[in-house]
């Protein structure tokens, strides 16, 4: 991942954190709990505050999670105590490694930050770490209207923009089998900020 996008992150997780508490996620989050089997072992790529992997332990789901922002881990143990042996520091794609198979694998707007060869690499990890007909969930923004010809916004973080059928081909490439999709408004109410949300299986 960009190091100015990482150090976006490490300057403003306190911030950032109390946004991502109150964003409307609830249909994400609806779409979490249909896509994956209660008690299932579900890993997270790019936790941030922890909403989503705090929701999904409460929820009866054993879940591990990652971040490539290590403040943002400590803020997220903090405000999500009961995940404090749960989040980690590590940085996409070379620390995705693990010594079991995963049920299921989600990662909620942070794919969209990587190179295009840097997410081929992590999406083929992320299908490799999963079990046989396991399941991926993820949401990357489909479009923004806040960043440069290069990628990059106002506060230096890159996005990857690839169109709907670039998304799926390179999932199909990869070996996933596309079970939903479905494109939502901002849940911050950003205007002119669009989302893909993807559902696969291996």
């Amino acid at each position: 991942m960009q190091v100015n996008t990482i150090s976006y992150y490490e300057e403003n997780a306190k911030s950032l954190i109390s946004r991502y508490e109150s964003a409307d996620i609830n249909e994400v989050q609806e779409l979490l709990l249909q896509t994956f089997y209660k008690n299932s072992k579900l890993f997270e790529i790019g936790c941030g505050s922890g909403r989503d992997a705090s929701f999904m332990t409460k929820n009866s789901f054993d879940v591990i999670a990652i971040d490539g922002s290590k403040t943002m881990i400590e803020e997220a143990k903090k405000i999500h105590p009961e995940l404090s042996e749960k989040l980690f520091h590590k940085t996409l794609p070379n620390d995705l490694g693990f010594d079991k198979k995963i049920d299921g694998v989600y990662s909620i707007a942070t794919l969209m930050h990587l190179s295009k060869n840097d997410l081929e690499e992590t999406i083929s990890k992320i299908y490799n770490l999963l079990n046989q007909n396991g399941k991926f969930l993820m949401s990357v923004s489909l479009f923004r209207d806040d960043i440069d010809k290069n990628g990059f916004d106002d506060k230096g973080r890159f996005f990857l923009v690839l169109s709907f059928d670039e998304w799926i081909n390179l999932l199909e490439k990869i070996g996933f089998k596309i079970l939903d999709t479905k494109i939502n408004s901002d849940g911050l109410g950003r205007d002119g900020i669009e989302w893909l949300t993807l559902v696969a299986q291996k």
